[in-house]
């Protein structure tokens, strides 16, 4: 069997150097598809969505003492970064990566991170009381800021400033958002900061590198297609009423007025609601997480609402655009967290609690128009308990390469004050692979080409990754968060001959194609 695909793999190979295949295009495809899936076909087969992967830890759970775990992020290797207290690195299995730090662990001396951030290079930012810049291996990056970091410190006319979101744009410079209490009336108003690549303030942006929004604590940034930057969090009227709120602005950091009402999107939910999490759906739709509570009640559900691009909350969704979930015996309000599945399907995590007033990790899964998914977990909820007299509190989500769903966050024993940092992994039922590649068209000019090219694509991209192969399958570069509609590719030293490449979205692949280097 594996010589008779050896022998395809240069047949495939022989064709494609030659004229006798009539679309060289749907052959470099296919001969890229064979060359990263190893040869053979892949496909799906998970086990049931929502339960714990037995494959990854102890039954699926890291506990690593001493650290709060606020954000996760998974790299294109498939190492997994938790940041809180410390940054910690894993490999995919779950074990600590010794290469990372010391011992596979950064200590963080200025305050928690709140978000983790990864550049196309492989180097990482951290961001919350400081903004951190490391190298892959886990020291600072000295070329960054002072010694690897950047201290914030408040906006003009602001207190308390709190930084929680990073963000990296297509061109590199960076974004850190938040809120901080305005020093006349102590109400927090949403506060955005942009970073050139060595830790300057980019004084492009607004006013010296600083924006300055409307009432709100802002809790989740996101970088669309276009360049035009949304910060979603929490709307607090003083004394009154709170809810949903998105701003939207412009790459020069102007309100967008095309956007809501000035630029403002305001979803009030009485008596209570916060949202701390969103993520944008491949058809520009935006979802934000958090929860609610209900006239009456003391405890708080799951919440998601979610807004057309133009920010009207859409109606096809939920009750007007909102959907409320309780969990367990009660909700524990805070930190919840928010992912879209390449399948369109999303998941909420927070913390619920029991009937002994034990916090959980939890997940809640539903379908892309609202519904809870049944498939996942036990009627579209996972509670899952860390340990016996173990509290813990769910944080961040992310999705890795083969559509696995990561939950981190902390915990702590009843009987022991120590604070550990928490990841979980989740089975989940979408397909990766194969099964998820479709093509939008693209064109590559030039190709052969010398010294760089440029790759367009026919509808823009968002936070995108591309892979290049060489004909052995080996990867050769990657490039991630690409959004637009092109890329400018260097050589950068490559010899010449034929290369593939795969361009992902959302875990699946998008496009597949091929690239000459000629030395003429």
């Amino acid at each position: 069997m594996i010589a008779k695909h050896l022998t395809t793999h240069n047949h495939l190979k022989t064709l494609l150097m030659t004229d006798q295949f009539p679309t060289k295009k749907l052959l470099a495809q296919l001969l890229f598809i064979f060359l990263i899936s190893g040869g053979f076909s892949t496909y799906s087969f998970s086990q049931s969505a929502g339960t714990l992967d037995n494959t990854f830890g102890v039954g699926g759970k890291v506990i690593t003492p001493n650290g709060t775990g606020n954000s996760v992020a998974i790299q294109s290797d498939g190492k997994i970064l938790l940041g809180g207290s410390n940054l910690v690195r894993y490999n995919s299995d779950g074990t600590l990566d010794n290469t990372f730090g010391i011992g596979g662990k950064v200590i963080t001396a200025y305050g928690a991170g709140n978000s983790i951030a990864i550049q196309s290079d492989g180097k990482i930012l951290l961001g919350g009381s400081i903004l951190a810049r490391y190298n892959s291996d886990g020291t600072l990056d000295n070329t960054f800021g002072i010694g690897g970091m950047v201290f914030p410190g408040d906006a003009p006319g602001y207190y308390n400033n709190v930084r929680n979101s990073v963000v990296i744009q297509s061109d590199g410079k960076i974004l850190l958002g938040g809120y901080g209490q305005h020093n006349t009336n102590d109400n927090s108003y949403f506060i955005i900061l942009r970073y050139n690549t060595d830790g300057t303030l980019d004084n492009t942006f607004d006013t010296n590198g600083v924006v300055t929004g409307g009432l709100g604590r802002g809790n989740s940034m996101s970088i669309l297609s276009d360049g035009k930057i949304l910060l979603g969090g929490s709307y607090y009227e003083p004394w009154s009423n709170t809810g949903f709120t998105i701003e939207r602005y412009n790459t020069n950091g102007t309100l967008d007025t095309t956007f809501g009402i000035g630029g403002k999107v305001t979803t009030l939910i009485s008596p209570y609601g916060k949202s701390y999490s969103m993520d944008i759906q491949s058809d520009g739709k935006i979802v934000l997480g958090g929860y609610s509570r209900s006239s009456g009640s003391s405890e708080n559900d799951f919440t998601l609402a979610r807004y057309n691009s133009n920010g009207s909350l859409d109606n096809t969704f939920g009750i007007g655009g909102i959907i409320t979930t309780p969990v367990g015996d009660g909700t524990q309000g805070s930190d919840n967290s928010v992912v879209i599945q390449s399948d369109g399907k999303i998941i909420l995590a927070g913390t619920s609690k029991d009937g002994s007033n034990q916090n959980h990790l939890t997940l809640v899964g539903y379908n892309s128009d609202g519904t809870l998914d049944t498939n996942f977990g036990i009627g579209g909820k996972t509670i899952t308990p860390i340990g016996i007299s173990f509290k813990s509190f769910g944080k961040s989500l992310g999705i890795d390469s083969n559509g696995k769903i990561l939950l981190g966050g902390y915990g702590y024993a009843l009987n022991d004050s120590t604070i550990s940092m928490v990841l979980v992994r989740y089975n989940s039922n979408v397909s990766v692979g194969i099964g998820s590649f479709k093509e939008i068209d693209n064109k590559i000019y030039p190709n052969p080409f010398n010294s760089s090219t440029t790759i367009q694509f026919s509808t823009p991209v968002y936070k995108a990754e591309l892979k290049i192969y060489n004909t052995y399958g080996q990867l050769i570069k990657q490039i991630e968060n690409i959004s637009g509609q092109e890329i400018q590719l260097s050589r950068n030293n490559l010899p010449s001959g034929v290369y593939f490449f795969k361009l992902m979205e959302n875990n699946k692949i998008i496009v597949a194609d091929k690239l000459i280097i000629s030395d003429e």
